[in-house]
């Protein structure tokens, strides 16, 4: 009785302490007011460049799964980057004191920079590259002070570079109905340009258009990358990066406090996507995310979702296979990955 009045002293919502005090202190709170923003970014077409077939149904996926859950929706379809930061800065200063947590899906071509020690992770707006270190930077503690010890939730489909993967031979028993391969597979890259592949979401040389405009003066010149053949032969003069002093190694996956991001495919590799189903990432997620929720018992997920993400990157790596009618891009698999610093559980319920 002693210990129960003591712990109802600390915190009057205690009623059973036991109970009470393991939900607080290993679960994030999704009690509030509102659930929060879930930011949608879409991006279609780079610069002229091939549009990319099937983000429409990423973004349809997206925005009917989290409205589902009680978020708000922001949707922000190619953007320039300029005023793509814009909007992302306004959100970061907005109140989110009562709100569950943040959620970020992009939708885009991406790439990689690599020079020596450097390595970074970049998505391409409508007319020019931005780094991801950028958007997560913007919701981080230092700059988004509301959000502090909620959850982040970050989810990338763009390429991280032009490797393949192809894949190893195991036996398992499939639970679930695989998409079905067909001539619509396309990887996200705006350099292949048939139509019966898989595509990518990078962005080669041979589309890029050069520019000889300077870089714009976002964040202090060093996240909004000039768009230019340089940027993607690796040259340093277009990367601007804000370092104190050398370092060995600048984290290309930067996750913050209180962060979840996953990304499509590992560092270095091709993402897929289909014309008619979307991205294989956000169809899985999407699907995922919402057979979870069907099976809610009275509203309360049966796991948590660092459980459910994972047979997201189950599903795309056992059940996906690209099919191209170019060898190289053919019979192709693609992993997904989690980089977490989530402080608590999280059990992603719906919200009334």
């Amino acid at each position: 009785m002693m210990n129960e009045t003591r712990l109802m002293y600390l915190d009057h919502t205690y009623s059973t302490p036991k109970k009470e005090m393991s939900i607080s202190s290993f679960e994030y709170n999704f009690s509030n007011e509102r659930r929060g923003i879930a930011i949608i970014i879409v991006n279609d077409q780079y610069q002229g460049s091939n549009k990319r077939e099937g983000c429409e149904k990423d973004k349809q996926l997206l925005q009917t799964t989290f409205a589902q859950y009680g978020f708000e929706i922001r949707c922000f379809c190619d953007k320039k980057a300029a005023d793509l930061i814009k909007e992302l800065k306004n959100i970061s200063k907005e109140d989110h004191s009562k709100s569950d947590c943040l959620v970020i899906a992009i939708t885009a071509h991406g790439e990689e920079f690599r020079d020596k020690s450097v390595r970074e992770d970049l998505i391409y707006t409508s007319d020019k590259i931005i780094t991801t270190r950028l958007v997560l930077k913007l919701f981080s503690d230092s700059k988004c002070q509301s959000l502090i010890g909620k959850p982040r939730l970050v989810f990338i489909q763009a390429c991280r570079g032009t490797k393949m993967d192809d894949g190893a031979q195991v036996k398992y028993r499939s639970s679930t109905t695989s998409l079905p391969q067909n001539s619509n597979d396309l990887i996200d890259c705006v350099h292949m340009r048939t139509d019966n592949s898989d595509m990518s979401d990078a962005v080669m040389e041979d589309d890029i258009q050069a520019q000889n405009t300077p870089t714009d003066t976002l964040d202090h010149n060093s996240d909004l990358l000039n768009s230019s053949t340089q940027v993607l032969n690796n040259q340093t003069q277009n990367l601007k990066l804000k370092t104190v002093e050398v370092s060995p190694f600048v984290n290309h996956a930067p996750c913050y406090k209180d962060f979840l991001v996953m990304y499509a495919t590992p560092p270095g590799y091709y993402a897929f996507r289909r014309t008619t189903d979307g991205s294989w990432f956000i169809k899985s997620l999407c699907d995922v995310l919402n057979e979870e929720s069907d099976s809610a018992l009275n509203g309360r997920p049966t796991k948590n979702l660092l459980t459910v993400l994972t047979n997201v990157i189950s599903r795309v790596a056992r059940e996906m296979q690209s099919k191209s009618a170019n060898k190289h891009f053919d019979a192709k698999k693609q992993s997904p990955v989690i980089y977490s610093r989530l402080t608590k559980d999280v059990f992603l319920t719906k919200k009334n």
